[in-house]
């Protein structure tokens, strides 16, 4: 009898450690990540952009804080991509140009965001684009238990927001991540092509009077690499912008404009979902996109070149009706960062393996400094097919750098605060010889310590 009172004790007590467990976990944020596709950062109202408006976006920017200089691992969609759902940059994952969705690519060693969340007692879920180098239907591998609407066709956007509500239905009593991928703004692609349109349909540019104005930068810059425009004779489907002329540009800008309007729809629909389920108050909202756009600056359609606007990309984290709008001017790397600062939220411990930072420090304490320098990189390719171009860029409050391992003029240093355009390429003026020299041998430890094999200079 003794024995058994033992135990129905050592039962109860276990019971009531259970009860504990799961009360702890219950009580945890939901986490929901809401990427565009090819998204500059500048395309939002929230960020003083008169030529568009995104009241989704600004609900987000003003119940939360914006990182005004976020930027992208890699300005191409599966190797940020990639970045972003393993917190390794391209160089490391080996993902370096787009990849087709294929088994046998991603390494067994390399934890994927939602095998990470669905082991930390996470619901996860995944809408929308995929392209990444993994199957969707690979569940075991990337670990987003709910998987839908990953497939190419029309108007996926449009349904995207009811697959999310449909997750957050049903997984509204327990703690879940969710991504909700959308591929607009890139229609721009189709649009700048004459193609028609995946997303939406857009009415006709209006005459060029009622579009646009161009940026100052709007222009190919002095000293540019010649290796920038070798890219674009590539493919002309691609860059089908050569040559254009002032009104062109303001008619790209202009549709580029709308489909940026567009997926603004969408992504309220789903933050409406939070609200009619009741679980706004609990939930963390990342906001961010795969990469930029050229956004019509330095003659530009597209990503891959390491200007601002191909590589800075919005980011927000937002909690409605709990937070106040802040922005920070914090360095961001979408592709590294997003893990570490989701499991922070959520906590779970991140990979010991991960060098990213955890932006819940930054936020609680904006006293807290987590980077005062960004390395970023390109690997130019005709979608799938690699041309052999690679690129780095250092980053710093002040100023910019970027290297190409080819060409006569390699290396570009813009003073980001002076020229935010990146216009004057100070890296042919000896008077910022000093700064280039710092910058070079910045760049020449970063990869020695990071395992990257690219640095560019030939003596």
């Amino acid at each position: 009898m003794k024995g058994l009172l033992i135990a129905v004790t050592l039962l109860a007590g276990f019971g009531n450690v259970g009860a504990q467990a799961q009360k702890a976990i219950a009580s945890k944020p939901n986490i929901i990540i809401i990427m565009t596709d090819q998204q500059t950062a500048d395309a939002m109202s929230n960020a003083g952009n008169k030529d568009l408006h995104t009241p989704a976006m600004d609900k987000l920017a003003a119940n939360g804080t914006r990182f005004t200089r976020a930027y992208c691992a890699q300005p191409l969609c599966t190797p940020s991509r990639s970045a972003i759902f393993s917190g390794k940059m391209p160089h490391e994952s080996g993902f370096t140009g787009n990849a087709p969705e294929k088994d046998g690519q991603w390494p067994d060693s390399v934890l994927m965001m939602g095998k990470i969340f669905k082991a930390g007692g996470y619901k996860t879920g995944y809408v929308g684009k995929w392209h990444l180098p993994v199957p969707a239907t690979k569940i075991e591998q990337h670990g987003f238990e709910t998987i839908s609407n990953t497939g190419p066709g029309d108007y996926t956007d449009a349904v995207t927001p009811s697959h999310c509500a449909a997750f957050i239905k049903k997984n509204k009593d327990n703690p879940f991540l969710l991504v909700a991928s959308f591929l607009n703004p890139h229609d721009i692609c189709e649009w700048a092509r004459g193609d028609n349109l995946k997303m939406d349909v857009i009415d006709a540019s209006p005459d060029t009077a009622l579009c646009p104005k161009l940026p100052a930068n709007w222009r190919i810059s002095p000293n540019e690499p010649a290796i920038i425009r070798e890219q674009q004779k590539v493919s002309p489907r691609t860059y089908p912008s050569v040559g254009w002329d002032e009104a062109q540009w303001r008619k790209y800008r202009w549709a580029y404009n709308r489909l940026v309007e567009k997926v603004d729809n969408y992504v309220a629909m789903v933050l409406g979902s939070l609200k009619k389920y009741g679980i706004e108050d609990n939930t963390i909202i990342i906001f961010t996109s795969d990469h930029g756009d050229g956004y019509a600056a330095h003659e530009w359609n597209q990503k891959q070149v390491l200007y601002e606007e191909s590589a800075k990309i919005p980011f927000m984290i937002s909690k409605i009706g709990q937070w106040k709008a802040k922005t920070d001017d914090q360095l961001v790397c979408n592709g590294i960062d997003i893990i570490p600062t989701i499991c922070g939220f959520a906590g779970i411990e991140a990979p010991a393996y991960l060098k990213g930072a955890n932006l819940k420090e930054r936020i609680e304490n904006p006293r807290v400094n987590l980077r005062d320098t960004l390395v970023i990189e390109t690997d130019f390719a005709d979608n799938e097919v690699l041309l052999g171009i690679k690129g780095r860029a250092v980053i710093t409050k002040e100023f910019k750098y970027i290297v190409y391992d080819k060409g006569e003029i390699k290396e570009q240093l813009f003073s980001l605060q002076n020229d935010p355009g990146e216009m004057d390429n100070l890296a042919v003026k000896a008077s910022h010889k000093k700064t280039l020299n710092q910058m070079r041998a910045y760049l020449k430890k970063w990869c020695k310590e990071h395992q990257d094999s690219f640095y560019a200079l030939k003596k």
